[in-house]
């Protein structure tokens, strides 16, 4: 440990990451070598340099690059809103720092496997030949939420919104009608895809099978790459089946790079080849796999229009607007049956136990700090009340308000505060 401007901490050429549960910094290892030497941004990969260029001019640049002055290869610092996590856990906010961090690694062709624990230092000064070259660009703080959204812009990629079955409603009878709403347009859906021609069977004329490839066309000329892939690695995968031979990951993708390949040839329309990286065709293979354990010859995609249901919604639908919903709506249709009696009785009695529960810690509350007071001592926090009582903060805090007895305003002195580690 050294303190920060001291010749100590300049000569340092890595920096660890020790706090699990804060981070104020996503760093990226950008592992695609440009083999140029020099350590300047001009130097960074072709790709690289037009991604960065492209954050930068949307305001969303790294504030620290430091390139390999050997073979062009860089690490990106961003200066983020501080994420917070409790001991042993993760949080929200955490979980959207690792979403940023794999996007961005995603985008930029960073190293997946980068542990985030040794960072190269970005205040480093020495003659070391090897040592990473560091360029500061700017001094702001980003905002995750708005980075994740931008380089999802970048890459086309929708972001994630509340859809129709994530809202909330103002009754569980309001929800049931939702899901059932979505599931009848689902169907409907569902039974039009199956009327509507396949996109082989309103290909042009030149459609035909070349190389044992039924080709997709977008228009004259221009060929559904992805999609003639895809179908061509799904018609291997029912082929290899029926055969009896295994699914392997190897055999799916090499039919579906051929797949591709022959649609490239044939109807690149002046694109660059731009296949998918593996990790992305392990991800087909598990797809083609499900799709042919299930016997999907002909997977479609959902309608953008249509409404997508959520699992507080298809639970609904599967308890309440079904059998259980259909039953207990019967047991309640005379109120004064044995089962409503019953339900209500049951209720009284549990609401009676919590008011007693909640009359013996009013009157535990008040006693502790009547006893406080008669000796002329100040009274404790709420914390350390809560600790005393073995209650929760949260309760402590309603058994004071309901007393009339609210804490003091305001953070605790610094005097009172646990040391840090």
């Amino acid at each position: 440990m050294f303190p920060v401007g001291t010749p100590a901490l300049e000569r340092c050429q890595y920096a660890v990451l020790t706090h699990p549960q804060y981070t104020a910094a996503l760093v990226l290892d950008i592992d695609r070598p440009s083999h140029e030497s020099g350590g300047q941004v001009t130097n960074l990969h072709s790709k690289v340099h037009t991604v960065l260029d492209r954050l930068a001019v949307a305001g969303y640049g790294p504030a620290w690059l430091g390139i390999n002055p050997l073979n062009g290869k860089a690490q990106a610092i961003w200066l983020i809103d501080p994420v917070y996590a409790g001991e042993g856990r993760s949080s929200p906010n955490t979980r959207l720092l690792t979403i940023a961090t794999t996007e961005l690694n995603q985008l930029l062709g960073g190293d997946l496997a980068f542990s985030h624990r040794f960072s190269r230092w970005p205040l480093h000064k020495s003659s070391d030949p090897t040592a990473y070259r560091w360029h500061c660009q700017h001094n702001q703080i980003v905002r995750l939420t708005d980075l994740v959204a931008e380089v999802r812009r970048m890459t086309n990629t929708q972001t994630p919104g509340r859809g129709e079955g994530e809202k909330q409603y103002p009754s569980g009878r309001d929800r049931i009608e939702a899901a059932r709403k979505a599931t009848a347009e689902a169907k409907m859906l569902r039974e039009l895809a199956e009327q509507l021609p396949e996109t082989a069977q309103i290909a042009p004329a030149a459609a035909g099978v070349i190389d044992g490839v039924r080709v997709m066309w977008i228009s004259t000329g221009r060929a559904a790459r992805d999609e003639t892939a895809f179908r061509h690695a799904l018609a291997t995968a029912h082929r290899l089946k029926k055969a009896g031979e295994a699914l392997k990951d190897a055999k799916l993708i090499d039919a579906y790079e051929r797949g591709y390949n022959v649609a490239q040839a044939v109807g690149g329309d002046g694109r660059e080849p731009d296949m998918p990286p593996m990790r992305d065709r392990l991800t087909m293979a598990r797809r083609v796999r499900g799709y042919v354990t299930a016997g999907v010859t002909n997977p479609t995609t959902r309608t953008g229009g249509a409404t997508r249901m959520s699992s507080a919604g298809r639970k609904a639908l599967a308890t309440l607007g079904r059998r259980g919903g259909q039953r207990a709506a019967e047991r309640w249709k005379d109120p004064e049956s044995e089962y409503a009696q019953q339900q209500r009785a049951n209720l009284s009695s549990a609401n009676a136990l919590r008011s007693y529960s909640t009359d013996e810690h009013k009157g535990q509350l008040l006693a502790l700090i009547s006893n406080y007071r008669r000796q002329g001592l100040e009274v404790p926090t709420t914390r350390e009340l809560a600790r005393e009582l073995g209650l929760s903060l949260r309760r402590t805090q309603e058994l004071r308000k309901a007393l009339g007895l609210p804490g003091r305003r305001g953070r605790p002195p610094l005097s009172t505060k646990s040391a840090k580690p």
